[in-house]
């Protein structure tokens, strides 16, 4: 079996040089369409990472500005401080020891409301109240009473009391 010499027929030749000419062409336009489109490609992907890191930055910064503000509203939430206001202190006239001893006797018969959440304390605000007005309070010797005038539940829980001498 012999090939046949096609090779020297100049239509063949003719074919067989297009068909490789076509070839290269081609080839070529596809690897240069290929390298336009793949370059795009890689362009839309850097800029759809910086997007990505961009919103990732953000989220992250926006998380950390949540935790703060819920950390900062748990803490505006809470009971933090307690004050004790006399609002009859020179109708009475004590001295100034005898007040600051009243006051943190007060303030440490109120501390187990200290970093309580301030809607827990409200709905016990009634306890409270008895809680002052029913002790009696020894300073001194001499007997108090304390009468529950104003009671502010903040941050702070404020409480503006009468003294009364125990009878």
């Amino acid at each position: 079996m012999r090939i046949p010499p096609y090779y020297r027929d100049k239509s063949w030749q003719r074919f067989f040089a297009g068909f490789f000419i076509g070839l290269l062409f081609g080839w070529t336009f596809f690897l240069y369409h290929f390298g336009g489109v793949h370059e795009k490609l890689v362009l839309e992907i850097g800029d759809q990472q910086t997007q990505i890191e961009k919103h990732e930055k953000t989220i992250a910064i926006l998380r950390e500005d949540k935790d703060e503000r819920n950390k900062e509203n748990q803490r505006l939430l809470t009971v933090q401080d307690i004050k004790i206001e006399f609002i009859n202190e020179e109708e009475v006239k004590l001295s100034e020891l005898t007040l600051h001893e009243l006051r943190s006797a007060v303030e440490s018969e109120l501390e187990d409301v200290r970093n309580k959440d301030i809607e827990t304390v409200a709905n016990s605000h009634y306890f409270l109240l008895k809680t002052v007005q029913n002790k009696i309070f020894i300073i001194n010797e001499k007997r108090y009473q304390l009468k529950v005038e104003q009671l502010f539940l903040l941050p702070s829980l404020e409480m503006r009391v009468k003294i009364v001498p125990a009878e």
